[in-house]
Order: structure tokens, then sequence, then C-alpha cells
């Protein structure tokens, strides 16, 4: 889900379509759901935050060829509230900066042997360069749904 062949320029464009709809949001919509018994908007972009410090640790295993057994964050985890409503515009959107300036130098700073170092420690096989394509997909996948979920529904 992210365009492109190159990896750090899809992270980057990312991060300006998120710097894009978070200053576009108002503060009270961080508490907007979608449906009943959905995150709320605040939610879902610390999920992103959340998601992809997974994604950054598990690339940093995979190049540094150390096999970690990682679960995937799934939505059952995601239960209690995490603070995530607890959070005003700005800090949430600095959060998301912090997390993908570490995530882009961690990536610029790997060789090509690096990027293509595989992790074979659980069922689905990784490289590096996967998982930082998988944080720049995830994002714009959860972008679309704000788009055309929360952002078009009355509240």
């Amino acid at each position: 889900l992210a365009p492109g062949d190159d990896m750090i320029m899809a992270l980057e464009d990312n991060q300006i379509d998120i710097n894009v709809l978070i200053d576009s949001l108002h503060p009270e919509q961080l508490q907007t759901r979608y449906a009943a018994n959905k995150w709320t908007l605040g939610q879902v972009l610390i999920h992103l935050a959340d998601e992809e410090r997974y994604y950054a640790y598990k690339a940093f295993c995979c190049s540094r060829g150390v096999s970690v057994f990682l679960e995937v964050p799934m939505s059952d985890a995601y239960k209690a509230d995490f603070n995530a409503n607890g959070r005003n515009l700005q800090d949430v959107q600095e959060e998301l900066a912090a997390v993908r300036a570490a995530t882009i130098t961690l990536f610029q700073t790997m060789t090509q042997d690096m990027l293509d170092l595989r992790d074979e420690s659980q069922a689905e096989v990784y490289t590096a360069r996967s998982l930082g394509w998988f944080a720049a997909g995830h994002s714009n996948h959860h972008l679309r749904i704000i788009k055309n979920k929360y952002l078009t529904t009355k509240q």
C-alpha cells in the first residue's frame, strides 16, 4: 500500500500526508468513532505510532542478523485506552513525527545487505526492507480508513 520503489521517500511522503491530516482536524475529532465499539480517531493515530515502533524494532533485529519472536500487536491488545484519549493533537502529531524520524534514520543507516537480511523466526519471513515498506503501507491503510470512515461520518 506504499507507492513507488524508494522506501525512504514513501515514508517521508506518508509523513507529509499524516501531518496534512492532523493539521486539518479539530481537537474534539480525536474522540470521534465511526461506529460503536470502534477505536476513536486518537486511538487509531496512536496505533500508527505503536505499530511503527514494532516494525522498526523488528527491522533493526533483522538488519543485525538477530532473530527475535515478536507478536504483532493485534486489536485485542488495544482494548484499554492506552492513554490515547487523554492526548491532544499537537502531542499526537509530535509523537508520530518523532517515531517516523527515528524509523527513517534507522533505514537510512542500513546497507543494502542489511536491508535484505531475513528473519525466519516466525511463520512469516521478513527482511528489514519489507518491514520498512510495511510501516509506510500500514499508515497509508489507516489514513484511507480515517478519510473514508472517520471524516465522513456525522457524529
